[in-house]
Formats: structure tokens, sequence, C-alpha cells
């Protein structure tokens, strides 16, 4: 959000992206190393747009980014092993519920991607479907179907690309 002279010296977060459905007045903060002095004497108007803002030191900002990369690599990971098909307890019900105008807008853009690639997912051949879902969902190696399905493991791989190729088509990528 800085201008390229200025990443060095500070960094702006939106609480709001990081904290969704939050409450109160401060939605910005800034990550510097700078005191508060220095940092509106060299940057005060540009940063007044995001007033009201908190300042934060480096450290503080480098665990929003760790805990922003971990939820991250959490999602990946329930998005791999979750139950494409089946009932999971809180989730189904989550993915299945009606976009809310409180839900915060990440939320709400998420459960329309997921809605956008189930649609694409659905509209594959059946046996590129199905292998998709062992794969990517219940994470299964290509040669764990091969083998569950009494095929060589180049028919499944040839599959997978195909089907990558399909939903590339499909989701207009």
């Amino acid at each position: 959000m800085n201008n390229k002279e200025n990443i060095e010296e500070y960094e702006v977060i939106n609480l709001g992206y990081e904290y969704p459905g939050m409450t109160g007045g401060v939605k910005w903060a800034v990550v510097t190393d700078l005191d508060m002095e220095t940092l509106i004497e060299k940057y005060g108007e540009e940063l007044s747009q995001y007033m009201p803002y908190v300042v934060m030191n480096s450290e503080q900002g480098e665990a929003f980014r760790e805990y922003d990369r971990n939820e991250k690599k959490h999602e990946m990971r329930r998005m791999r092993h979750h139950v494409y098909t089946g009932y999971e307890e809180g989730m189904t019900e989550y993915m299945n519920s009606v976009f809310s105008t409180e839900e915060p807008e990440d939320t709400v853009m998420e459960k329309m991607e997921y809605e956008r690639f189930k649609d694409a997912l659905d509209k594959l051949p059946p046996a590129q479907k199905r292998r998709c879902i062992l794969y990517f969902y219940h994470g299964l190696s290509e040669r764990e179907i091969a083998r569950a399905e009494g095929v060589s493991q180049q028919m499944i791989s040839g599959s997978l690309d195909a089907a990558m190729k399909n939903l590339k088509k499909y989701l207009k990528l």
C-alpha cells in the first residue's frame, strides 16, 4: 500500500481483513520500527488516509504474517482432507448456509469460489471427477488410486492432467 521507496520503512495492514467481523474504529495498523514522531514527520500526509491506525513494531507485524501463513496452511490441509460428498459436522452447514450480510466479504468470496469450483468439478466426466475427489480431497496418491481402480498409474496421471485442463477451461483460467 505504500510506495516503493518507503517499503522498508513501514507496512500497512488492513485489520478488517485480518480480523473479519471486527468492530471498533481502528481499521488499519502501521508496522514500522520508526518512532511515532519520525513516522508522522516523514509519512504523516501519506498515512493520513488510514486514520485512525495503530502502530506496531516489526516483531508484531511478523506475528501477523506468521498467523496468516499458518491459517493458509491449515485451510489448504482442511480442503485437501474435506469429505466432498459426505457430511462434516459444522462445515457442511457452513458451506450450505445462505449468504448473510453480516458475513465478512472474504468469507462470502470463499463460498462463491467453492461453489464455482464444485460446479466445474460436476462438469467433469465421472472417472475424472472421481479421481480428482480421491486425489485432492482424500489425499490419495496416483499409485493408490491406480491400485484401487485396477489400472496403471500412467492412466490415473493422464486422467488427472486432463481433468485439470478441463477445470481450467470450465473456470476460464
